[in-house]
């Protein structure tokens, strides 16, 4: 297995993104849906939040890392 050059890297980090995007707003939609029928966001809320909650505490420790 060869190392990824950088051009191979901001690829990957970008589609990350978008597929990271997608998913954030699928299950926002899902969870607004299932707040206007059910009262509540249910599983799909957690998920969101806790991926949210994942992603943003990974970028924060990174970022304290390069200083």
């Amino acid at each position: 297995m060869r190392k990824t050059d950088e051009m191979e890297q901001r690829q990957v980090n970008k589609a990350g993104v978008i597929a990271f995007q997608f998913y954030s707003v699928a299950l926002l939609i899902y969870s607004i849906y299932l707040f206007m029928e059910n009262g509540g966001g249910g599983i799909p809320f957690i998920i969101l939040m806790g991926g949210n909650i994942i992603f943003f505490g990974s970028l924060h420790i990174f970022k304290q890392k390069m200083k």
